[in-house]
């Protein structure tokens, strides 16, 4: 009797224009920020909002695909683009974090952990969402999908909803003033309504029925 396959199994076969789209969304992406957020500008302050931003723009596009294709089967081939895109926002997140501690706190974690920084709740969410999707990342392939029960495997994947809110959770704290939000860029306020979508769409979805 043959092994049941694992139902969440993928193939790691790609078409060259797959692989171009792998590429070629994210790069998109990272160019119209750097363009119509950065204005151009190479700073390392400018290179933080970007990595952040970009981080959790493309997090929400990898996981408005399953919840989206629910209602349109057609976007079903952009479920080939996940894994890819879901590990790289996790090293854009890891960069954003790094070019934090490097210019942010001048590789001092005491900055970084202490309760007195206005700040400390919105970078203790965004520590939390990199830890997550950590875990997300390292359980992305064939090894951890094959050893993982299907129900554990996709809690484990699922979790990467949560790291979106606490993202945007440290994108809120983080640009608040004064408990209110300012974003001046129309690139920024996009990103953080597009990020809300994608969270309340999953929840829409979570009850619908499944169809079998």
């Amino acid at each position: 009797m043959k092994n049941k396959a694992h139902p969440y199994h993928y193939s790691e076969e790609k078409s060259i224009i797959q692989r171009l789209i792998d590429f070629g969304v994210p790069l998109l992406i990272f160019w119209l920020y750097f363009q119509f957020y950065n204005f151009g500008k190479f700073t390392p302050h400018e290179m933080v909002k970007t990595t952040g931003l970009l981080a959790i723009a493309l997090l929400s596009l990898t996981l408005l695909i399953g919840p989206a294709s629910r209602f349109f089967p057609a976007l079903d081939v952009l479920k080939a683009h996940r894994k890819f895109w879901g590990i790289l926002s996790f090293f854009i997140a890891l960069a954003h974090a790094a070019l934090i501690y490097i210019f942010y706190v001048n590789y001092d974690l005491s900055k970084l952990f202490n309760p007195a920084n206005p700040k400390y709740f919105g970078l203790l969410a965004g520590l939390t969402s990199l830890v997550i999707l950590l875990a997300v990342t390292l359980t992305s392939n064939k090894l951890a999908l094959n050893s993982l029960s299907p129900k554990v495997w996709k809690i484990v994947q699922s979790t990467a909803y949560l790291a979106l809110i606490l993202a945007v959770l440290h994108f809120y704290l983080v640009e608040s003033v004064n408990g209110v939000l300012v974003i001046k860029r129309v690139v920024g306020q996009i990103t953080f309504g597009f990020a809300g979508f994608v969270v309340f769409l999953r929840l829409v979805v979570s009850f619908i029925p499944v169809k079998k």
